[in-house]
């Protein structure tokens, strides 16, 4: 996989850099804030090679990649404007609809807790593991190693606020400095021995109700929210020479004490609210909690909402100390997923889709679920059914024992030791809890079965090979009938693909072809076919021939960045062409004068289909009329 070839893509079909306001990634998905979702071309972009799928959910335009994400990400943090992003953002009419009210309720969620999740996952584990040396007898409490790494594995849980407090900042737009400092009002700890004293407390007149901040999630960012508004008014009031101080002050001033009289004691009867909700509801109905929520947990995985159930997690983990349904019934869906795709890897006959879902097998089973779930399951429909079935039989274990889980990390193989107790049988149910759910969901996805590729019995000769299809059915274009010729789009130079200086094109990433330095900024069919993409900066275009070869032609390289300057397209997607018509025209001059090159890569992106894919090198010079490519 190209990272950087990637990235750029998807920038592109999502409608570019201006389209994007705010770009982050998780462990699989990237996660990007769009100006208009509606412009992103989501077909083209699930198309694309290292692609899982896209979903645009709960505010954001999310695209699934898997564990490549993060280097993907960071080529994307290259192209993309960071100061736009962060502070040009288009202003569009509110939705107060519940589906968008919800929408925005859950984009606002994920973008406080995802930046957190690192730094909670490792002290939750480290605290499991401490658990397991003590258990075991490989270290003493009253050591003063324990006391030490207890403290280590505690620090981010009771500092729960500070860490919400700068991730709310950068959501809500205001200071993360300023907001840190509320964190710190509320975990001082003369304000904690104030609070937590038996005389009752009061500013300027107003009882202060006595609340203990620490592992706190809501009252934090209630007032991180809040400040976000005082700011800006602080900003208009403020007189330049001053501002430097006054503003900050204007903000301490009025937001800390609401903070303390109103804000924060609403956000623990809010946090407190939710998580009895939950006990509720598991008091209710009891173990079938659990049995709905790992049934139902691809399809919120899906749609990426996992991350609203965050406030929930954080605040079980803080009292009582465990999450008894979100976590656990993760635990079953994730073996069940995994299990699943190994089951495929093991039943199927197609080459390809047996590569692919033994990788996302092997990663379903260690907690990351992308993979398995849209690159085996919804596209075979039938094995997410029998996945259902195996997490929701191990959810019925897990919830008639109550199975606890003791840090928020997602559950898998490498991360049992969140289970781990000072009841050794919590460990050995969540470890009978995977079993069940991956031995069943194995074991449905073998007797439901799925549609299944069988490679066709093709004689390979001169002019015949066999293709296997991902579809059931084979194409009667499939395979090399006879040698197809691609003519020369432009007038100019021929260069060998290897000379671009673009490791994309030159090490052929994308696909096998030629490339040609335009002496003409015209670009013309190079045979009879149809437009399949026009891309929306214009600087490229993809075609599709009457006998399937598709090509990419993109003129100039990094001339995305024109952003559609200089160039004008003749014709639109869909649009069917004859060899030799005017596609696009270019102003050559103008876009090396800016400082491109204007070297033209003229790609097969299908090469994979074929035998041969030959450049034409014989000739230095080249037009519309010479044959540049042959297919094989």
């Amino acid at each position: 996989m190209n990272h950087k070839q990637l990235a750029q893509s998807i920038m592109e079909l999502v409608g570019g850099n201006d389209n994007i306001n705010t770009a982050i990634h998780c462990s699989t998905r990237l996660r990007l804030t769009l100006k208009n979702p509606d412009v992103a071309k989501t077909a083209e972009i699930k198309n694309l090679d290292g692609v899982i799928g896209a979903v645009n959910s709960g505010g954001q335009y999310q695209v699934i990649i898997g564990n490549d994400v993060g280097y993907v990400y960071n080529e994307l943090a290259k192209m993309v404007d960071t100061q736009q992003s962060g502070e040009v953002q288009e202003k569009k009419k509110a939705d107060y609809s519940p589906k968008g009210l919800f929408n925005t309720f859950a984009s606002v969620i994920a973008g406080i807790f995802q930046p957190i999740i690192p730094a909670i996952a490792a002290s939750g584990m480290l605290k499991a593991l401490l658990l397991l040396a003590t258990v075991t007898g490989l270290m003493s409490k009253e050591s003063q190693t324990y006391s030490v790494l207890s403290v280590m594995s505690d620090a981010a849980f009771y500092f729960l606020p500070v860490l919400l407090a700068y991730s709310s900042a950068n959501k809500f737009k205001t200071n993360p400095f300023v907001a840190v400092l509320f964190a710190g009002i509320m975990l001082h700890p003369n304000m904690i021995g104030l609070l937590g004293g038996e005389d009752p407390v009061s500013f300027i007149g107003l009882p202060v109700a006595s609340v203990q901040y620490a592992t706190s999630v809501v009252p934090i960012i209630l007032t991180v929210w809040f400040m976000s508004y005082i700011e800006r008014f602080a900003d208009k009031i403020s007189p330049g020479p001053v501002k430097i101080f006054l503003k900050p002050l204007i903000v301490i001033l009025i937001v800390a004490p609401v903070a303390l009289i109103a804000l924060g004691p609403l956000g623990m009867y809010l946090g407190t609210g939710m998580s009895n909700l939950i006990y509720w509801i598991q008091d209710k109905i009891g173990w079938l909690t659990v049995v709905i929520m790992a049934i139902l947990m691809p399809l919120i995985v899906m749609f990426g909402m996992h991350k609203v159930f965050y406030p929930i997690i954080f605040a079980a983990l803080a009292s009582p100390g465990y999450e008894t349904l979100v976590l656990v019934a993760m635990l079953a869906s994730n073996m069940a997923q995994g299990a699943g795709a190994l089951a495929v890897s093991f039943k199927t006959k197609d080459t390809k889709l047996k590569q692919v879902a033994l990788s996302a097998g092997i990663s379903g089973v260690f907690g990351i679920t992308e993979p398995a779930l849209y690159g085996v399951h919804l596209r075979l429909k039938k094995t997410l059914f029998a996945c259902m079935i195996g997490a929701g039989i191990g959810g019925l274990f897990a919830g008639i024992v109550s199975l606890k889980a003791y840090a928020a990390v997602g559950p898998g193989i490498a991360s049992m030791p969140m289970f781990i107790s000072e009841d050794n049988m919590n460990i050995i149910y969540a470890i009978i809890t995977m079993l069940i759910s991956a031995s069943i969901a194995f074991i449905a996805v073998y007797v439901i079965g799925f549609q299944d590729v069988v490679p066709a019995a093709v004689p390979a000769t001169d002019s015949s090979v066999a293709k296997v299809e991902e579809k059931p059915e084979i194409k009667p274009s499939a395979g090399i009938k006879s040698k197809k010729m691609v003519f020369a789009p432009l007038e100019g130079t021929v260069l060998p693909l290897r000379e671009v200086k673009d490791e994309a094109f030159s090490q052929e990433a994308m696909g096998q072809g030629m490339a040609i330095q335009p002496s003409v900024g015209k670009v013309f069919a190079p045979f009879d076919g149809t437009v399949e993409t026009v891309f929306r900066t214009k600087h490229s275009i993809g075609l599709r021939s009457v006998d399937g070869v598709e090509l990419l032609i993109h003129v100039g390289l990094d001339t995305v960045k024109l952003k559609g300057q200089h160039f004008d397209v003749k014709v639109s997607e869909g649009e069917q062409i004859s060899h030799g018509q005017l596609l696009m025209e270019f102003d050559l001059t103008a876009i090396q004068a800016a400082g491109y090159d204007t070297t033209t890569p003229v790609i097969v992106t299908n090469s994979s289909d074929y035998l041969e894919v030959l450049g034409n090198e014989s000739s230095p010079m080249t037009g519309p009329e010479k044959p540049l490519i042959t297919v094989l």
